[in-house]
This record gives structure tokens, sequence and C-alpha cells, in this order.
């Protein structure tokens, strides 16, 4: 084994251990030593299933091993196993195991706040739907842009029902690619009632040339939703009252591509910013608090991250970083 692989196996984030075909221990990174409370001195040679008290672990290994499989996501207890084989350029050497903690929702445990989340996120579309209807009943004629708007949330709302007890479950997501600006399209169209209605001015500064990306749709229209909606919040009182929108290719981190959504609100002093994103905490009256944390879990699953800058009487600046690639 040469420098540049232990190096590789020492960098990773999670407890990680390289095996033979049996499943007994050759390598471990410290990580794993942490994590199973013994030294390398002792796990060398033992196997891992009996180490960790996980019968089907050695099970899978030869698994892998044999049939040249990757075996992702085994759940125990509060870890998933990642398996795989590992190769050098001639052959098959052994198996890489990964143990990832299971991340679990802040949710599970209390039904509270399951149902506020759940309320939280049904608000949204039918809030759109009212506005829609309204225009309708004011237009008093057929505008297909609004029946698009009402049959999308109403469907999203059959999704989000459907899929109720996995509601706040950030991890299982549907990728496909998809073009990031008619998912910020869709989002404004949804709002549009409300900004024409309080006399927001709208600016839209889109990069033509950024390629389709993989995203779960529904899960980053809701991550969109959430921004756009504190915005228009934010804005309503104010003496200035815009919105920006900007996308582009990240410079740091490459690879990722960035959705700016910058408000002319009041903004967020130094503590209410360090507290952004956490549940239910909130600066309105009438707020749950979970809009931002949405945010926070939907751009993390997808490998990206929430950047926010903002200061009393500036506005707040959402920059939310997705990856071109998965």
């Amino acid at each position: 084994m040469n420098v540049e692989f232990e190096d590789l196996l020492f960098s990773l984030p999670f407890p990680a251990v390289i095996t033979d075909r049996t499943g007994r221990i050759e390598k471990v990174n410290q990580k794993f030593e942490s994590f199973s409370n013994k030294s390398f001195k002792f796990l060398n040679g033992r196997n891992i299933g009996d180490i960790l008290e996980i019968r089907e672990l050695s099970f899978l290994i030869e698994k892998s091993f044999d049939e040249t499989i990757e075996i992702i996501g085994f759940k125990k207890g509060n870890y998933t196993f990642h398996i795989s084989p590992l190769f050098t350029p001639s052959k098959k050497v052994g198996v890489i195991v990964l143990i990832e903690p299971c991340v679990a929702s802040p949710f599970e445990e209390n039904i509270t706040s399951f149902l506020k989340g759940l309320s939280h996120e049904i608000k949204n579309p039918l809030s759109g739907i009212k506005g829609a209807a309204k225009l309708f009943k004011e237009l008093k004629s057929y505008d297909e842009e609004l029946a698009q708007v009402i049959v999308y949330e109403v469907e999203r709302i059959e999704r989000l029902l459907k899929n109720i007890t996995k509601s706040f479950d950030f991890t299982r997501l549907s990728f496909r690619k998809e073009n990031i600006h008619k998912i910020i399209q869709q989002v404004f169209n949804l709002f549009s009632p409300q900004i024409k209605e309080k006399g927001i001015q709208v600016k839209f500064f889109f990069d033509p040339s950024l390629p389709d990306v993989p995203v779960d749709v529904d899960r980053m229209t809701q991550a969109v939703l959430n921004v756009v909606k504190n915005a228009i919040e934010a804005v309503e009182d104010s003496r200035i009252k815009e919105i920006t929108v900007e996308t582009g290719y990240a410079i740091r981190p490459s690879g990722f591509i960035f959705i700016k959504i910058k408000d002319t609100g009041k903004g967020m002093d130094e503590e209410e910013l360090q507290r952004f994103g956490l549940p239910f905490f909130t600066t309105k009256e009438k707020g749950s608090g979970l809009g931002a944390f949405i945010v926070k879990e939907v751009i993390k699953s997808h490998g990206g991250e929430v950047k926010v800058r903002s200061s009393p009487g500036k506005g707040t600046e959402i920059k939310l970083l997705i990856p071109m690639k998965r």
C-alpha cells in the first residue's frame, strides 16, 4: 500500500476500514479507532462483523467482493454502512467499508413539531392557489398561466401528503437534471399576485450558459420558495421594495452554480444571523421558524451550501450553492 492511498484513507470524513474478502481487518483510519474504541494493534486481523457485533456485515463484505458490487446504505442502529470492492490497477485486493452516522429528523420524536412543519409546507402552495384564484375572479376570464400555477401547486400538495412520513426526511431524494431557471421562474409565478399587490420590483440576472443540474425538483422548489417568501415578507414594509435574483458559476468552490436572492428589507443583526437556519427560530410574529431550516437542510442534502450576508437596514442576501454533478 503506497503512502498516497493511506493519506486518502486517513482523510475520509467517516470511520473507514479495509478488509479482505472475508471481512478480516487489514487497515483502519483513526476515526474508526475512535468509533470502535480499539487500537489498530488490537483490530488487525480480526473480523469487523465480530468487532461491531453485526453478523450480516461479513456476509455483505463477501458478497461485495465476490460479485464486484457496491452496497450502499445498509442501516444498522444509528449508522449506515457503505461497502465497496477495492481495486489496484491490476486486481481486486479487498473491500472498503465506510460508516456514516444516520441523520435523524428533528421531527421524528416530536409530533407537535412535525405537524407545525407540515402545516408550514402546505400553507405555501395554498397561498399561491388563493392568490391565483383571486386574480381569476378579478380577470373574469381564463388565464393559462394562472391555471398552471393552481394545477402545479395542487399536485405539489398531493405529493407531499402521499409522502407524509418522509416529508421532512431530506436524505431521500429523487434526482434528475433540471434547468434551475425554470424552478426559479415557477416559484416567482406562484408569488406573482403578492408581488404585484405589494408593488415589489423583481430584477432577474440569469446566466443563460448554466447547464441543467441534478436536483430533486420538489425539494429544490421547496428551498427556493422559502427564500423568496422570506424576501417578499422582508421588503413589504420597506421604503424600497426590491428583490434581485442572480445565477451564475461559483468561483469558490468550483464545480458549483449559485442562486443569489437579495432583498432590500430590514436585515438581521449579528445574533439573528448566527441563529439563522435553526429550527423554530424566527424574528416574525407569526412565523414558524422552519423556512430557513428547510432551505439549509435541502441544499445540504444536495451536497451544496447556504451562505447568508445581512446587516440591519441593508437587507439580506441568500446564496445557494448547488453542485453541477452528483
